[in-house]
């Protein structure tokens, strides 16, 4: 009577208690081909609404013999090590990871050692441990892409006068992309900082990446400078909607910039003109990438060649990496936002009929477009 309801989560990764409690060991769990695929949270939506569902239809085509599991952390390094300990006991041969906390995930990759499960980290993997390889959207390209549009805007003046006085938001304090990611925004920003053309009257990390508490940042920034930024440059698209909540409480009209790992809210504000930029990630094409690697982890082969091409240092080794390519988009005056978000419907992100809905609903673009 269990294996329904294990199969129930699994399809649904809604509940962050989902796998918590696996121990389909007890039934024979040791003779199946079984991978689980472990998100960290329901921030960001990708994992739960997009990678987890593309991961398993990747596998499914590659071998339709495994079987997928997914578990949700609920932002919990404790919860996610329970999880990973569960699917060990239950058998798996290979172990997705989108670790919960990057600080503390240690202990999961220890226990997967132990128990010579192979570990394949996915786009904010776990660190200081052993690990079969990894694949993510490189980290420090995508925060370069972000900087270098975002200095565009101030060296053109569209800002104001310099210096420009501006908010950063970063992700996840310790967290892998977040680090990554900042290395590649201040390879650009710094300079402008440095040279007087860029003011940083606030900065934050946003704990879990988490939209409420980037909307909490922006508040205390608007009231430490008395409402006096003239624009805020975030790090994904749940902290700029973050943001443009706190904005929209005050009514202010205040650029927002820094968008990536899309998000309907990113591409729907995008529409409306609240926010600038965006950096798409194919989320099919890294799990069929992580598909790809799980197998061949699972199999007791070496890392796709074709596919790992790089390293990255994780505080305990040289991981092997597929690094994956991102693409810039963002608004231009006097043209349809429709035309930049049309690259996102392109990639397979996110459909016309998703976008239109919410805050885009009304606009011009999903009266033309969404058909």
């Amino acid at each position: 009577m269990k294996r329904p309801i294990a199969i129930a989560c699994a399809g649904l990764l809604l509940v962050s208690a989902c796998g918590n409690g696996d121990s389909d060991a007890a039934a024979g769990g040791n003779d199946k081909k079984l991978v689980y695929f472990m998100a960290p949270n329901t921030t960001p939506t990708r994992y739960i609404q997009q990678d987890g569902p593309a991961f398993e239809k990747a596998i499914k085509a590659l071998d339709p013999s495994v079987e997928v599991k997914f578990v949700n952390a609920g932002g919990d390094s404790n919860q996610q090590l329970q999880q990973a300990n569960a699917a060990i006991a239950a058998g798996a041969k290979a172990l997705v990871v989108v670790a919960a906390d990057p600080n503390t995930s240690a202990g999961l990759l220890q226990a997967a050692e132990q128990a010579k499960v192979p570990v394949i980290g996915y786009e904010n993997p776990p660190v200081k441990g052993t690990m079969y390889a990894q694949v993510i959207f490189d980290p420090e390209k995508v925060g370069e892409q972000q900087a270098t549009y975002f200095a565009e805007q101030v060296s053109s003046g569209k800002l104001g006068a310099k210096p420009v006085k501006v908010s950063r938001q970063y992700g996840n304090k310790g967290d892998v992309y977040t680090t990554q990611m900042l290395a590649g925004q201040n390879k650009i920003i710094d300079p402008l900082i440095q040279s007087g053309d860029i003011q940083v009257v606030c900065e934050d990390y946003i704990k879990d990446w988490a939209p409420d508490n980037a909307t909490k940042a922006t508040e205390q920034c608007l009231t430490k400078t008395q409402n006096g930024v003239n624009a805020f440059f975030g790090f994904y698209d749940g902290i700029t909607a973050g943001i443009i909540a706190a904005l929209k409480g005050k009514n202010l009209n205040t650029p927002v910039y820094g968008g990536q790992n899309p998000e309907l809210t990113g591409l729907q504000y995008m529409l409306t003109g609240d926010q600038q930029d965006n950096v798409l990630k194919a989320f099919s094409v890294e799990a069929e990438a992580a598909a790809k690697i799980a197998l061949a982890a699972a199999a007791g082969q070496a890392p796709p060649a074709d596919l790992v091409k790089d390293t990255i240092d994780n505080g305990a080794m040289q991981v092997p990496t597929a690094k994956l390519e991102s693409t810039l988009i963002h608004l231009e005056d006097g043209k349809d936002p429709g035309d930049a978000v049309q690259k996102a419907v392109d990639l397979g992100i996110f459909t016309w009929a998703q976008i239109c809905e919410g805050p885009a609903a009304s606009t011009e673009t999903c009266k033309t477009r969404n058909k």
